[in-house]
């Protein structure tokens, strides 16, 4: 057992035998334990973490204690810490087993960043990972479900991955080891306790060897995985395109693709969109543009030819008072834009154009502010002779879309007429005069 344990992990680079420090997590179960005992006959430097979840009264007390023994008796560092479990699952609206796992997570990661430890081991085997797959399956998954649990995650090691759950009972057997037995894993109405004792046996009757099958088979998943990852990023590169803070998909090019809807799903997934709301996106891509999609952090906009993703704007929020224009000359940096400013008195070179305009000061009420556009909006575009026009019509008439209306601003005085339409035009009201004395000149970056 002790040479296969060093062999994996050298094989699998999980970490640096004689280097590393190692911080694992103990429940004092079985395979903890088996992993203690070999990370100290193998020479690891490590260090033990408790976590107490107080979920079975004195038996949790019990476990606690027993871990610090342990820790004492193999003469490492140990930390523990305690939580209030079913309040925490209470408040953040979280199973009792999703809560604890996050708490555990959290703080061992607090505990190895602050102790100077490269890893966080876990004792997790390879019949874990075969019921983390039949989970998976069970509750519906894509191919990253199936490869089963990871050697490695980032700086999450798994080093008895190698061995069985048979193996590790018979390594404790033999050298007589002491630890802890949840009477909970015995209980059949936890998912993974119900796959264990009553599906795993009965696909073992059927294939003996299933251990080394699924052995064989999250390497074939794993391969295919990766097959399919650089397939996706291939057909990313053709149909998606980054503009400013907006991601344009081709709808076309996504059509066309080998999958379609899984395309669309590895790229709306990272912009939490829920499978079912992808789905519905792309079974609705041939209607007219227009509709708009939400997730708790984007909203994807069906265009013309396109799907535009942008994070979602509180445009409530976005009013901004200029300072008055006290100098000759100057900047302001808000938002996500610079404006320049500077006071002219000669009419030389006054050259309008979409990021550049020249005001009448004495036209103009201060102080100055920048919005976004609301129903109702008017302005007299430059040029138009005075002509007035519906913020909302010179938009659909520059062909802009809803993304775009969104996040333009608009520059208004203290009557909150509309001064210019930054990027676009400015109104013909503040333009400069033969009668202008002084004129400010903005321009924008």
């Amino acid at each position: 057992m002790l040479s296969s344990f060093i062999t994996y992990i050298q094989q699998q680079e999980l970490f640096r035998l004689s280097r590393d420090r190692i911080l694992i997590a103990v429940s004092g179960g079985m395979d903890s334990v088996a992993l203690v005992q070999l990370c100290k006959k193998a020479g690891v430097k490590f260090g033990i973490a408790h976590c107490n979840f107080q979920l079975r009264d004195k038996e949790s007390d019990a476990d606690a204690l027993f871990v610090e023994r342990l820790a004492d008796e193999v003469g490492v560092p140990f930390y523990q810490i305690s939580f209030e479990t079913k309040k925490e699952a209470a408040r953040s609206k979280k199973s009792i087993q999703v809560a604890a796992r996050d708490l555990r997570y959290e703080w061992l990661e607090n505990i190895r960043n602050a102790n100077d430890y490269q890893y966080i081991a876990v004792g997790h085997h390879h019949n874990d990972s075969i019921e983390t797959l039949l989970i998976n399956l069970t509750m519906g998954c894509g191919i990253r479900g199936l490869h089963g649990i990871l050697p490695k995650n980032g700086l999450l090691i798994r080093p008895l991955l190698f061995s069985t759950r048979a193996d590790i009972e018979a390594y404790i057997q033999q050298h007589n080891f002491d630890y802890r037995e949840d009477i909970s894993n015995s209980s059949t109405k936890y998912t993974r306790n119900a796959l264990r004792h009553l599906v795993v046996p009965q696909l073992q009757r059927i294939n003996p060897n299933l251990e080394q099958t699924f052995e064989e088979n999250f390497l074939r998943f794993r391969e295919t995985e990766a097959l399919y990852d650089y397939a996706i990023q291939q057909l990313k590169k053709e149909t998606v395109t980054q503009k400013e803070n907006a991601l344009w998909i081709e709808i076309e090019g996504v059509s066309k693709a080998p999958s379609p809807l899984s395309l669309l799903y590895e790229i709306l997934q990272a912009y939490h969109f829920k499978s079912s709301k992808i789905q519905y996106i792309y079974n609705r891509r041939t209607e007219e543009s227009g509709a708009l999609y939400t997730s708790k952090t984007h909203q994807l906009l069906r265009d013309r030819t396109h799907w535009i993703v942008s994070p979602i704007i509180n445009n409530k929020a976005s009013n901004h008072t200029l300072p008055n224009f006290e100098n000759t000359a100057g900047n302001i940096h808000i938002a996500n834009l610079e404006l320049q400013w500077e006071i002219l008195t000669q009419k030389i070179n006054l050259k309008t154009t979409s990021k550049t305009i020249y005001l009448d000061i004495n036209l103009l009420s201060f102080p100055l502010h920048l919005r976004h556009w609301k129903d109702g909006d008017v302005f007299f575009p430059l040029g138009m002779q005075g002509k007035k026009k519906k913020l909302s019509k010179f938009f659909k008439d520059i062909k802009m879309n809803r993304f775009d209306k969104d996040t333009t601003w608009l520059l208004c005085d203290n009557t909150d007429a509309i001064v210019w339409v930054l990027g676009q035009r400015a109104d013909e009201r503040f333009k400069v005069l033969e009668t202008t004395q002084r004129i400010l000149k903005l321009e924008i970056e």
